[in-house]
């Protein structure tokens, strides 16, 4: 299974349980018939706004235009089919991300950090490498300390030598250009994890996704000019008892 598909299954449970937890209740099933249907109004309005600009229509232009609702005309686009579904359905902030959070710990969502971390600690001690030296001062007693290899390139051709090369074999076989290479490839891992695409994958598929609304005074409104209906929210549902 690839990472794109895992994010995507993450994605998903993660939304499903976000609305387990709304209020008003919604079935999830019914809330992606929802949003599907708004999709499919909201590309609608977007083709019958780009027609309504243009100066001249073709006869299949014409004829396509005239099958839009007439109530359309010179209204924006939340007059004409409401707001988006997930604005009808509320979640504290703070339980949204409670429920965020530990899908990006469950899923490892967030561990490219560590990685950048690693290549970091590599890198630093590939080109300031440090040794553990005890050294017997005026006293007679042997104490800790630390040194720095002066031969920089050996101690990196060494490391070179463990991870790639049978450890019988002299590391001055490791040639300049090994070495090199050896650094343009924590370069390239560096760059590679640096924008964290896991968790900027993750964040866009939810936070701006169909997640649902934090406003609670908004989605009450929502569903009164909308659907023509009055609903109450008790956030007393979202407090853990000690």
């Amino acid at each position: 299974m690839t990472r794109h598909k895992v994010l995507e299954m993450a994605s998903l449970a993660c939304l499903k349980e976000l609305y387990s937890k709304v209020q008003p209740a919604v079935d999830w099933d019914e809330f992606t018939k929802e949003n599907k249907n708004y999709s499919n109004k909201y590309k609608a309005w977007e083709r019958y706004y780009k027609l309504s600009k243009k100066e001249f229509l073709t006869e299949e232009e014409l004829k396509e235009f005239s099958v839009y609702p007439n109530e359309w005309k010179g209204k924006s686009i939340r007059d004409c089919i409401g707001p988006a579904p997930y604005e009808f359905y509320y979640l504290p902030q703070e339980v949204f991300k409670e429920i965020t959070d530990s899908y990006v710990e469950a899923y490892c969502i967030d561990s490219q950090q560590n990685l950048l971390d690693i290549i970091d600690i590599l890198k630093n001690y590939c080109l300031s490498p440090i040794k553990d030296s005890y050294v017997k001062e005026s006293d007679g007693k042997t104490r800790r300390g630390y040194v720095h290899p002066d031969n920089v390139k050996k101690t990196v051709k060494s490391l070179l030598q463990a991870f790639y090369l049978d450890s019988d074999c002299d590391s001055s076989y490791v040639s300049d250009e090994l070495v090199k290479i050896f650094f343009e490839f924590l370069d390239d891992a560096g760059k590679f994890y640096c924008w964290n695409r896991d968790l900027n994958a993750f964040n866009t598929a939810v936070y701006l996704g169909p997640s649902p609304y934090s406003n609670k005074e908004t989605v009450i409104n929502n569903w009164k000019n909308y659907r023509n209906r009055d609903i109450t929210i008790d956030d007393s549902l979202y407090i853990e008892e000690d």
